[in-house]
């Protein structure tokens, strides 16, 4: 059993990467390639530091010494400088050069600590997904995406970079605290660690919590999957869902119907409009409105009459 190197043999033979350049894909991409992997290197410079010109240069120079093709891309200067914008841009990037290369698997490096972040992220945002973390495959647009690393914890990728003597970039927006990801690597973990006496016991803790929902969402999602394929929504089907059942599929069939970014408040909205006559329209992200005619639901532009 090698932990780093099993849960990348499933993995076709040229994936895409999202390379960041930091120790974790890095990391990740040593690993692939010790695979016979040969993935597409994909690179996205969000312009937020001085030296991130100096991250794309050493991830071109990454591919050139291991011989793979590298594609980079910088985010425009009128994207907001926020961790929501910046990923949207992100996986927009990902996204086109799936459709070019005709490659739609991505390979990213999210581990067993970024679940765990991610997690409380959720927790603390009453996210409108739920509380789950992230799934080791999903599907967005044409991406298929794969984390196979999300079952090993960050001490142990530092443990491989250095074993293998890899060269990696530092990121110091990792340390900023005014991104709430940071805050809760940095201050929040360490100080339960401490006052619950658990120590680092606490992490594993919050990954078992993490999968146990995924697990539970899995399921809830299969029986309302297929109610969410339909590009309008009875009224009448929702309604006769159990209260969660109803808001997952909301949740699903509008993800389903391109809206992002969905908080439980948009999900309660539309939650709303299958339970009270008035009002038939409800704002959505992205300038989108969400309404109720005829006894369906469906979702149309802000310029829509």
């Amino acid at each position: 059993m090698n932990p780093f190197l099993d849960p990348l043999l499933p993995l076709p033979e040229q994936p895409l990467l999202g390379l960041s350049g930091g120790i974790d894909s890095v990391t990740l991409l040593d690993a692939l390639l010790e695979a016979g992997k040969r993935p597409v290197l994909l690179h996205f410079d969000h312009g937020w530091r001085n030296e991130s010109g100096d991250d794309a240069h050493f991830v071109r120079a990454l591919g050139k010494e291991r011989g793979l093709r590298v594609i980079v891309a910088k985010a425009p200067a009128v994207t907001p400088r926020n961790e929501t914008a910046a990923r949207a841009a992100r996986y927009a990037f990902f996204a086109r050069a799936a459709k070019r290369l005709a490659l739609p698997d991505l390979v990213l490096a999210h581990h067993a600590d970024d679940q765990v972040e991610t997690f409380l992220l959720q927790l603390f945002r009453g996210s409108g997904s739920g509380w789950s973390g992230m799934e080791c495959g999903t599907v967005r647009g044409p991406l298929r995406i794969h984390r196979p690393w999300l079952g090993l914890w960050r001490k142990e990728i530092v443990a491989r970079a250095a074993a293998r003597h890899l060269a990696w970039r530092e990121d110091t927006t990792n340390h900023d605290p005014a991104h709430f990801r940071n805050a809760i690597r940095h201050h929040l973990l360490p100080l339960l660690e401490t006052e619950t006496g658990l120590g680092k016991a606490l992490g594993p803790r919050f990954l078992r919590t993490a999968t146990l929902q995924r697990d539970t969402q899995t399921w809830i999602d299969t029986l309302v999957a297929p109610l969410a394929d339909a590009e309008r929504l009875a009224v009448a089907v929702v309604a006769a869902q159990p209260l969660p059942l109803q808001r997952r599929l909301l949740h699903l069939w509008l993800k389903k119907q391109g809206v992002a970014d969905l908080s439980f408040d948009d999900v309660e909205a539309a939650r709303g409009l299958v339970s009270r006559i008035r009002p038939a329209k409800i704002n959505l992200s992205r300038g989108r409105h969400l309404r109720r005619q005829a006894g369906v639901l469906f979702v149309t532009a802000a310029t829509a009459d």
